[in-house]
C-alpha cells in the first residue's frame, strides 16, 4: 500500500491503497469537488480520471494506464452537461437557472476539470466534446451502473450525426407553426382566458408527433400519455386531432355536447383518444384525463400501459411533467418506485418535462433543491438529457436517444425541455410581478417558430415552402374558428355502457370441486409452513362441503370461479398474497426453498392471468395504478386491498378525482374494486376505521357501489357481481378482521351453489317489537347478546349495500317485521360510519329512527382495548338493557 503525505500532499502511485488512507482520499475528493483549483495538477487529473464516484465506493483506478485524453473523456461524458446551453433565454451563454457560469477570470468559459489543458493536452482536443456534450444538450449518466449500458450511452452520442432530412425538417416547422398558431388565436380572440399555453416550449408538439412514428415503426400499439395543464389544449388539437373549432366553441360558449357527462370538466383537464396513421401502421394514441392535482395521473399512466401489454398489444407510457412539479409531489417518487417492480413494471417510461424554469410564482431555487428539477429521477439508475426548447433538432436527437434506450434496455429515460413559460401561470396572470427580470428576456425573446425558421432558412431550406406550412396552417385555424362562431354541436364518444342487468352469481359445482382439487395439489416436492398446512387442509374440506367456509375459502373461490369463467384477476396491495391478517394465503411460500406457488392461476382452464402481488409500501401510486389497470382492461375484476382500511387515506386524491367522480366529470368507467378492513376490535384509531363515512360523502348519481357484507357467501356472490356485470363501476368494501375467524361468521358450501348478493339480510324473527338495523361486524356482538339473553322480540336486519340505497329491499325486510321501534346502530361515532349516510335516505312513514352508538368524536375510535370494551357494552347495553332505549339513549356513551 502506500502512505498518505499531507506535507507535499503526494499523490497515490500504486493502484492499491491502505485502507487507512480512504479517509484522506476522500477527504481530497471533498477539496476537489468545492475548489479543483486548490489541489495540484496530479490530483486534479486523478479525480477527473476515477470521475464522479467516491474513493470509497469502489476501486481507485490505476492511474499509470490512464492517459490525458481518457481523463478529459470522463470528465465531459461526467460533467459536461454543467456547460451546456439549455436556457434559450440566455442565447449561446452557459448557464444554468438563468445564472452564467463562472469562467474564474479565465477567457476559457469551461471550469478546469473540462479543460484540455488541465491533463497536458492541446486545447483543440476540446471540441470534439463540446459537440457532443456542451451544445445544447446535456447528458447526464453518471448514476448508470451496468457498464453495457454506459457504453451503449457513449457509443449514441459519440457517434456520426446524420443531418435532419428535409421532410424531417418540415415536419418540425409544421408542429411549432401549429402550436404557436392555436395559442395565438385563442389569445387574440379570447383575450385573459384561462389556457395554460404552452408556449415557449412549443416544441413538445412536434417531438411527440416524431415519437408516435417512431413508436409505431418500432411495433408499439398503443401509446398512453399523461401530462398536467400546461399545453394540454395544444396536444388535445395538434396531436390527438380534437376539432379546432370543438374547441373554439368551447372558449365561445357556443359547443353543445350530447351524451356527455353529467357535470363535465375544464377543457384543460380533458383527455383524448384518437388512432394515428403512421406511416409504418396505425398506433392508438391515448391522453388520459388529469384533474388540477398535476402529477396525480402518472401512475393511471402506468396502469393504462400495462393493462394494454399484459392483453398483448405492445404499449409505450409517456409521462410529461411540469418542472416544479415533478421535484415536488409525492406520487412521483411513489410512481418510480413501481417502476421495476414485476406487478408494475411496463418495459420503461418516456419522462418529458415542460420546464418554464418557473412553478407559478416560485423560483426553481423555491421550488426544488438540487440543479435541476429532474434530480428525483436518479434514483432509477436512468439517462437523464437536458435540452433547449429552441433547437428543435437537438430536442428530437435528445428524444430518440431516450425512446432507444428505452427499448435497448427496458428502462426509463428523462428527457427534461428547458423552455420558459411566455405568459403568467394563467393568461390572467401578471408575471412581472414577482419575475420581472425573467420576464424582460421573455418578451424580448422570439417564439420557437420564429427561432426555428431562421435556422432553416440559413441551412437552405426555401422560404417558400416554409410560407406553404404557414398559410396552410393559419387557413386551417381560422376556418375553425368561423365554424365556431356558428355553434358547434359535439357527440360524446365515451364507453358505451352494458345494460345494467344482474348477472348469475352462483358457482358451478364443478368450478368448486376443480378448486378443491387446486389446493389439494401442491407442486411436487413443495413443502409448506405447517400451519399454512392446516389451513390448507382446512380449505379443501370446506371447498368439499365438510364444513362451513370461512371469509378466507369464500372470497378465494370467487376468484378461483371467475378465473374458471374466462375473467382475468389482478389483486394487489401491501400484504395481499397471504392477507395482513393470514386469511388469504392466494400465493403460498415452499418453507425450504421459498419458491412461491399461486394456487388460483392453476384453476384457470380458458387461460386468463391471475395476478395477486404484494405491493411497495405505497397507497397513492398503486392505487392509481390499478385505477388505471382498469380502465385498460374492462373485463378483468382488478382489486386493490389496504393493510388496513384507513391506509386508504393515503390515496385521497385517487379516490375524490378519479374514482368517484371521472364518470361525472369525464364519462369514464371504471370497475375498481377497493378492500379496506374495517371494525372496531380495540386496535386503536388508526387500525380501526375506513372511513366509511367518507365514501358514503361522495357516492350520487349512481357512481359507485360501497357495501359492507356480514357473511362469507356474500363476499362471494358481491365480487362475483363485481367480476361477472356488464356496467362497471367502481366497488368499495368494508372487509372484516376479527369476523375473519369468527365461528359464527360462516357459510355452507350450499349458499355459494344458489342464491346471489342480497343488498338487506332479514331476521328469522317473524315480528318484533323492535328492530336493529346494523352493518358489518356488530350484527355479530348484537346477535351474541340476542342469543345469551334471549331477546326474541328483537329482530336485527343487517344493511349490506349502503349504496346504491336498498329502497325496496329494506322496505320489503321493514314491512314483514312491523315493528314499534327502529334503531339504527353501529360502531363508530355519530358523525362518522353510516349514520348521516342513513339518515339521509330513511323513509319516516317505517317510523322514527333512533340512533344507537359512540357520541361525535374528532378520532375514530378509543385508544386502549379497555375503553373500546367499555363503549362497545355502552352500545349493547343501549338496544337490550332493562332500562329500555329511552333512558340509556340519553346516557352519554364516554
Amino acid at each position: 500500500g502506500w502512505a498518505a503525505n499531507k506535507e507535499n500532499d503526494a499523490m497515490p502511485t500504486a493502484a492499491v491503497f491502505d485502507p487507512a488512507s480512504v479517509g484522506y482520499v476522500d477527504e481530497m475528493y471533498q477539496q476537489f469537488l468545492q475548489n479543483p483549483d486548490g489541489l495540484t495538477p496530479e490530483w486534479r487529473a486523478y479525480f477527473m480520471g476515477f470521475g464522479a464516484g467516491s474513493v470509497t465506493g469502489g476501486a481507485a483506478g490505476n492511474v499509470e494506464n490512464s492517459n490525458g485524453a481518457d481523463a478529459l473523456a470522463r470528465a465531459w461524458r461526467e460533467r459536461g452537461h454543467l456547460v451546456a446551453k439549455l436556457n434559450p433565454l440566455l442565447g449561446n451563454k452557459n448557464a444554468q437557472n438563468g445564472t452564467e457560469n463562472n469562467s474564474n477570470g479565465q477567457k476559457n468559459d469551461l471550469p478546469p476539470e473540462l479543460r484540455a489543458e488541465t491533463y497536458g493536452l492541446d486545447p483543440s482536443e476540446e471540441a470534439k466534446w463540446r459537440a457532443y456534450y456542451g451544445g445544447f444538450v446535456g447528458v447526464e449518466c453518471a448514476t448508470l451502473v451496468s457498464p453495457d449500458e454506459r457504453n451503449w450511452v457513449q457509443n449514441w452520442w459519440e457517434s456520426e450525426r446524420p443531418l435532419v432530412a428535409n421532410e424531417t425538417q418540415l415536419a418540425f416547422y409544421r408542429g411549432l407553426v401549429q402550436a404557436n398558431g392555436l395559442e395565438q388565436t385563442l389569445h387574440k380572440k379570447f383575450v385573459g382566458a384561462k389556457r395554460f399555453s404552452i408556449e415557449g416550449n412549443d416544441v413538445v408538439v412536434p417531438l411527440l408527433h416524431q415519437l408516435a412514428e417512431t413508436a409505431a415503426a418500432a411495433g408499439i400499439q398503443n401509446m398512453v400519455m399523461g401530462m398536467a395543464h400546461r399545453g394540454r389544449l395544444n396536444v388535445l388539437c395538434n396531436i390527438l386531432h380534437k376539432p379546432y373549432a370543438e374547441l373554439f366553441a368551447a372558449f365561445a360558449d357556443k359547443l353543445t355536447v350530447e351524451g356527455g357527462p353529467s357535470s363535465g370538466d375544464v377543457k384543460y383537464h380533458a383527455g383524448k383518444t384518437y388512432v394515428h396513421p403512421a406511416k409504418a401502421g396505425p398506433i392508438e394514441l391515448q391522453l388520459l384525463y388529469n384533474p388540477s392535482h398535476l402529477e396525480a395521473v402518472n401512475p393511471s399512466v402506468l396502469g393504462v400501459a400495462r393493462a394494454k401489454a399484459d392483453a398483448g398489444s405492445p404499449s409505450l407510457a409517456v409521462l410529461m411533467h411540469g418542472d416544479s412539479a415533478v421535484a415536488g409531489q409525492g406520487v412521483v417518487a411513489e410512481t418510480n418506485n413501481l417502476m421495476a417492480l414485476a406487478a408494475y413494471n411496463v418495459g420503461g417510461t418516456l419522462h418529458i418535462i415542460i420546464n418554464n424554469q418557473i412553478g407559478f410564482t416560485a423560483d426553481a431555487p423555491e421550488a426544488f433543491g438540487g440543479r435541476y428539477c429532474t434530480d428525483i429521477f436518479k434514483s432509477l439508475g436512468c439517462p437523464i438529457v437536458h435540452v433547449n426548447a429552441d433547437h428543435p433538432e437537438a430536442c428530437w436527437r435528445a428524444l430518440r436517444f431516450c425512446f432507444e434506450y428505452r427499448q435497448k434496455f427496458g428502462k426509463d429515460a428523462v428527457l427534461d425541455v428547458v423552455g420558459y413559460r411566455r405568459w403568467g401561470h394563467n393568461e390572467g396572470d401578471d408575471p412581472t410581478f414577482t419575475q420581472p427580470k425573467m420576464y424582460e428576456a421573455v418578451r424580448a425573446h422570439p417564439v420557437p417558430a420564429e427561432v426555428y425558421k431562421a435556422h432553416l432558412l440559413q441551412s437552405g431550406v426555401a422560404a417558400s415552402a416554409l410560407a406553404a406550412v404557414e398559410k396552410e396552417c393559419m387557413a386551417e385555424l381560422d376556418a375553425a374558428f368561423a365554424t365556431a362562431q356558428q355553434g358547434v354541436v359535439s357527440k360524446a364518444k365515451g364507453v358505451k355502457l352494458a345494460a345494467d342487468v344482474e348477472p348469475e352469481t352462483v358457482a358451478e359445482a364443478g368450478d368448486i370441486k376443480r378448486l378443491a382439487d387446486c389446493w389439494a395439489t401442491p407442486p411436487a416436492g413443495f413443502k409448506l409452513n405447517d400451519k399454512v398446512a392446516k389451513v390448507v387442509e382446512e380449505r379443501v374440506a370446506m371447498l368439499r362441503g365438510e364444513k362451513p367456509l370461512n371469509w378466507g375459502a369464500a372470497e378465494t373461490a370467487a376468484y378461483g370461479c371467475l378465473l374458471q369463467g374466462g375473467i382475468a384477476v389482478r389483486m394487489t396491495g401491501q400484504d395481499v398474497q397471504r392477507g395482513t391478517f393470514s386469511h388469504r394465503h392466494a400465493v403460498l411460500t415452499d418453507v425450504a426453498t421459498n419458491a412461491k406457488w399461486n394456487v388460483l392461476q392453476g384453476v384457470s382452464q380458458k387461460g386468463p392471468s391471475c395476478l395477486v402481488a404484494n405491493s411497495a409500501l405505497s397507497e397513492n401510486a398503486v392505487m392509481g395504478f390499478e385505477y388505471g389497470y382498469a380502465l385498460g382492461n374492462t373485463a378483468a375484476l382488478t382489486l386493490w386491498e389496504a393493510q388496513f382500511g384507513d391506509f386508504a387515506n393515503g390515496a385521497q386524491v385517487v379516490i375524490d378525482q378519479f374514482l368517484s367522480s371521472a364518470a361525472s366529470k369525464w364519462g369514464q368507467h371504471n370497475g375498481l374494486t377497493l378492500l379496506l378492513p374495517h371494525g372496531y376490535e380495540g386496535q386503536g384509531p388508526e387500525h380501526s376505521s375506513a372511513r366509511l363515512e367518507r365514501f358514503l360523502q361522495l357516492c350520487a348519481e349512481d357512481n359507485m357501489m360501497v357495501a359492507y357484507p356480514s357473511t362469507p357467501a356474500q363476499i362471494f356472490h358481491l365480487l362475483r357481481r363485481q367480476g361477472l356485470h356488464g356496467r362497471k363501476k367502481p366497488l368499495v368494501v368494508m372487509t372484516p378482521k376479527s369476523l375473519l375467524r369468527n365461528p359464527a361468521a360462516v357459510s355452507p358450501l350450499s349458499d355459494l351453489l344458489r342464491g346471489s348478493w342480497q343488498p338487506v339480510l332479514n331476521d328469522e324473527v317473524k315480528a318484533a317489537k323492535k328492530v336493529v338495523l346494523c352493518s358489518g361486524k356488530i350484527y355479530y356482538d348484537l346477535l351474541a347478546r340476542r342469543q345469551a339473553e334471549g331477546h326474541g322480540d328483537v329482530a336485527i336486519v343487517r344493511l349490506e349495500q349502503l349504496y346504491p340505497w336498498p329502497e325496496k329491499a329494506l322496505a320489503s325486510a321493514l314491512g314483514a317485521l312491523k315493528p314499534k321501534q327502529v334503531l339504527w346502530v353501529q360502531e363508530e361515532p355519530r358523525n362518522m360510519g353510516a349514520w348521516s349516510h342513513v339518515r339521509e335516505y330513511w323513509n319516516n312513514d317505517w317510523g322514527y329512527l333512533h340512533y344507537v352508538g359512540r357520541p361525535a368524536a374528532a378520532s375514530p375510535a378509543a385508544g386502549t382495548t379497555v375503553l373500546h370494551a367499555a363503549q362497545q357494552a355502552e352500545i349493547l347495553e343501549a338496544v337490550f338493557g332493562a332500562a329500555g332505549f329511552g333512558a340509556v339513549r340519553a346516557k352519554k356513551i364516554a
